[in-house]
């Protein structure tokens, strides 16, 4: 099913300056826009104060990272029909006042998701293998050869995602398939049938997960339920020598329970593209450790995803501007289409 809007042609970035996508994408994308009769301004705003003021006359506003779409903003820029994610989460808008204010919220699911289980991926073999340890020792001068913690065989051990969505999936290809690691999850969101789509992984409750697995993945939106789930109880129950990886979103982890954790030697190893705070303060602990791999939010990053990505903004915005279309497959905030006063139009 199709869903018609009305007709808008102004759309403001609202964060041009997060870095997910370079200035040279932007304007690309701007004169792209603007190919197909839209008027698109690059801005970036760091306060919901900012973007009620500079947006009164957007239609349609593209958020590249995560800016503060909360009820505030929405009730006070009321020609706003369309807020377009350039990515999966949408932690950072507040959908259930989009959908009261009839405001369509699309993101981009599964854009990226191999990406991200290739770069979870990527920190798993490195923590495991110590590559990141004997790369940093070796360019500060010395020879540390098999020292530090001796791998161990990942055939031997046991994976636990949290969450097992798009992500997940390909990050179990990777560690069951081609190195033999057992794989347990923890989704209580799953149905019967994917569980039967996926014979080769145990489902599990959250404590079976903590107490089971060797390396934890995470890969769950930021929610309500979710948020700070991976605390100090949470890390008391891990194996002393396991590992948690996390490409989700950074608020899902207590890092200051982490950084105790990681500390007192209660977990052993951390793999981070996401944090409580970004960027990561150079002062904060985590930058010290060497049983820590950190990068900067940018799991999602790679030519196929990007090149999706980018499409999919084109795309999505301008069937909606100017087709009056927008693909329900999109729409983050499902309970907009039972508002009767949505700014969606006729469904098709």
């Amino acid at each position: 099913m199709l869903w018609e809007v009305f007709k808008v042609m102004s759309a403001v970035v609202v964060d041009k300056d997060y870095g997910s996508i370079s200035p040279v994408k932007l304007k690309e994308l701007q004169r792209d826009y603007q190919s197909q009769g839209i008027c698109c301004r690059l801005e970036h705003y760091d306060s919901e104060a900012d973007i009620i003021e500079h947006c009164q006359d957007a239609s349609a506003i593209l958020a590249t990272g995560n800016p503060p779409i909360s009820a505030y903003v929405l009730e006070n820029l009321p020609n706003l029909k369309i807020v377009q994610r350039f990515g999966i989460g949408v932690n950072s808008v507040d959908l259930d006042a989009a959908s009261q204010h009839g405001v369509i919220v699309l993101n981009m699911p599964n854009f990226c998701i191999e990406e991200l289980a290739t770069h979870a991926a990527s920190m798993i073999l490195g923590l495991s293998r110590n590559t990141c340890y004997y790369d940093r020792h070796i360019r500060n001068g010395e020879w540390p050869k098999a020292q530090y913690y001796e791998p161990r065989n990942l055939g031997s051990l046991t994976l636990g995602l949290y969450g097992f969505g798009g992500s997940a999936r390909p990050l179990f290809r990777i560690m069951h398939m081609g190195f033999g690691t057992r794989v347990i999850a923890c989704d209580p969101y799953i149905t019967q049938q994917t569980k039967d789509q996926y014979p080769d992984v145990n489902f599990v409750n959250f404590e079976t997960l903590l107490e089971k697995s060797d390396i934890i993945s995470i890969h769950a939106p930021l929610t309500e339920t979710t948020i700070r789930i991976f605390n100090q109880d949470a890390f008391s129950r891990m194996k002393n020598d396991s590992m948690i990886i996390n490409i989700s979103r950074g608020s899902l982890i207590d890092e200051k329970a982490l950084i105790k954790a990681l500390d007192s030697g209660k977990i052993r190893f951390a793999g981070l593209d996401v944090f409580e705070k970004e960027p990561i303060d150079s002062m904060n602990p985590l930058t010290k450790m060497e049983n820590v791999v950190l990068t900067c939010h940018s799991a999602f990053y790679g030519d196929t995803a990007q090149a999706t990505q980018l499409h999919l903004a084109l795309d999505l915005v301008t069937r909606a501007l100017n087709e009056n279309i927008v693909d329900p497959y999109y729409v983050a905030n499902k309970a907009v289409m039972n508002n009767p006063k949505n700014k969606i139009g006729i469904s098709k």
